[in-house]
């Protein structure tokens, strides 16, 4: 890449992660209350500052003293009591180090793109496209779990694939174990992070490579998962190295998140209770919850959870965690069209790989039976904006030419022109978008309906798998990409008021509630 072409790409993330961490921090102590599981996890992180974690008489000798959030271990809780540590007990020390984490989770996206085969400009898109989606700004703006086993996921990811191209092994594998770790010691759901690392292991090492330009490890660089010898001394020297890497570190990470309660006082029995109560909790919870959903509706960003909402002088302020509608439907149909568009093709690389670490961080979900909500998805999130950049950028260079040759990048001015007509035209957007689906969820009724909208997703992804196949107009396929891309973004600009708490007419509120299921 040329040096000027290498500054612009490094001046635009750069510009992105600072807008970013703007909307983190303006206005993060509005509401001024505790708002939804706040009430549980910053009141937790308190009762750990001051101490309040050990045996009572009022309780069961595993119970962790005050604490009233012990089915989810200590990792995230002891976050959030840093930043109350650092700003206080109040809305910004409960809510900083969720900001903190928001912004590491984003920090990460534009490398993990680069080395799962996005060329450095797409790799951008992909960052814009995460940036752009609302729950992660949603979720690093309350001081609950959720950013937090993202964040560890998405660095775990990231140490995963530059373990498995080479880069260091020794280095990069413990880390990646360490972050999967500290995602398990948030909640147990983290450990999700470590199935995906151990898939990155085995299927990752040339992601980047076969795309070329995609980041993956510099030609000529020595290593890789398996690329140290055949040797099986060495493979199974290698293998029992992952073993405790991905296995024994995260446990271990996982006992040591629990130092405050054994210091405070509660046994090792205590600890072994504490846990198959744990375990009972979090398999069988079947709590009924006004914004709880089924895992298959959170893709298609079904049932929204509100955290907070209030008028206040006829004037509504309110949270929403929500995905990117554009965003997450377009991943829906990625998610069927991807796999298909590249074995087709016979090529297993990044963009396949990317479908992969998604369905392994999303499919589990299906079989929870337990009670559960949309924001479980926040780890997933990130990866969904690089599998729809792998998408859109598939979609724009289907025909490489009969020499297998690349269409130049296309400006970006589409990008730009996408994101002002959603900016600017959300409105009628959607209307449009409520008399197609808004309508049908309530004449059919909700299962009938979302039935109907999966059909058209996987109609979608076969369209788009033919399109990608077989259209030979470069031109077209890449205008009408960007001019998605950037509508994807342009979107988010609509939603901003009900994700950051700014008053709002109620009028102007309620044209922002697409579907009945959305409020």
């Amino acid at each position: 890449m040329p040096a000027a072409s290498r500054r612009l790409i490094i001046a635009a993330i750069i510009a992105l992660l600072v807008v970013s961490a703007g909307l983190r921090v303006w206005h993060l102590q509005r509401p001024a209350d505790y708002m939804f599981d706040e009430v549980y996890y910053a009141k937790d992180a308190k009762a750990i500052v001051d101490g309040r974690v050990g045996p009572s008489a009022k309780k069961s000798s595993w119970e962790p003293g005050d604490e009233v959030s012990w089915p989810h271990a200590e990792a995230g809780k002891l976050a959030i009591a840093l930043g109350i540590l650092v700003a206080g007990d109040g809305p910004l020390g409960w809510r900083l180090a969720p900001a903190v984490a928001g912004m590491v989770l984003l920090g990460c996206v534009y490398p993990i793109a680069r080395r799962l085969g996005l060329p450095a400009p797409w790799a951008l898109l992909a960052l814009l496209l995460a940036a752009t989606d609302p729950l992660n700004l949603v979720q690093s703006r309350i001081a609950t779990l959720d950013v937090f086993v993202a964040m560890w996921t998405t660095l775990c990811v990231l140490f995963a694939l530059r373990a498995a191209q080479g880069e260091r092994r020794a280095l990069w594998l413990p880390l990646c174990g360490l972050a999967g770790g500290l995602a398990l010691a948030t909640k147990w759901s983290g450990a999700l992070a470590l199935v995906a690392a151990a898939a990155i292991l085995i299927l990752g090492r040339d992601a980047g490579e076969r795309e070329g330009e995609g980041g993956g490890r510099p030609e000529g660089e020595a290593g890789g998962a398996g690329d140290t010898s055949s040797r099986p001394a060495t493979v199974v020297a290698s293998v029992l190295f992952a073993g405790l890497c991905l296995v024994v570190l995260p446990l271990s990470v996982y006992l040591l998140s629990y130092a405050q309660y054994f210091w405070s006082g509660h046994t090792w029995s205590d600890w072994l209770e504490m846990q198959r109560q744990m375990w009972h909790f979090n398999l069988t919870l079947s709590a009924p919850h006004s914004y709880a959903s089924r895992p298959i509706t959170w893709i298609a960003d079904y049932r929204p959870v509100w955290y907070s909402f209030v008028d206040k002088g006829g004037m509504y302020e309110g949270v929403v965690g929500m995905g990117n509608p554009f965003l997450w439907w377009t991943a829906m149909a990625a998610l069927v069209a991807m796999p298909i568009a590249r074995l087709g093709r016979g090529r297993s690389d990044g963009a396949l790989l990317t479908a992969i670490i998604v369905a392994i961080l999303y499919l589990p979900w299906m079989a929870a039976s337990r009670t559960s909500f949309l924001f479980y998805m926040a780890p997933v999130a990130p990866m969904l904006a690089v599998l729809v950049a792998h998408a859109l950028r598939l979609l724009a260079e289907a025909d490489a030419g009969p020499r297998g040759e690349r269409r130049p990048w296309r400006p970006p001015a589409f990008v730009a022109a996408g994101f002002v007509l959603a900016a600017f035209f959300w409105y009628p957007i959607g209307r449009v978008c409520q008399a197609v689906l808004g309508d049908l969820t309530g004449r059919l009724g909700d299962p009938v309906a979302f039935t109907v909208a999966a059909m058209a997703a996987i109609f979608a992804a076969v369209a788009l798998v033919l399109l990608l196949v077989r259209t030979r107009r470069a031109g077209v396929r890449s205008a009408v990409s960007l001019l998605w891309a950037g509508a994807i973004a342009g979107i988010f600009v609509a939603f901003l008021p009900i994700l950051v708490a700014h008053p709002m007419a109620p009028e102007d509120f309620y044209r922002l509630i697409w579907f009945p299921s959305w409020i």
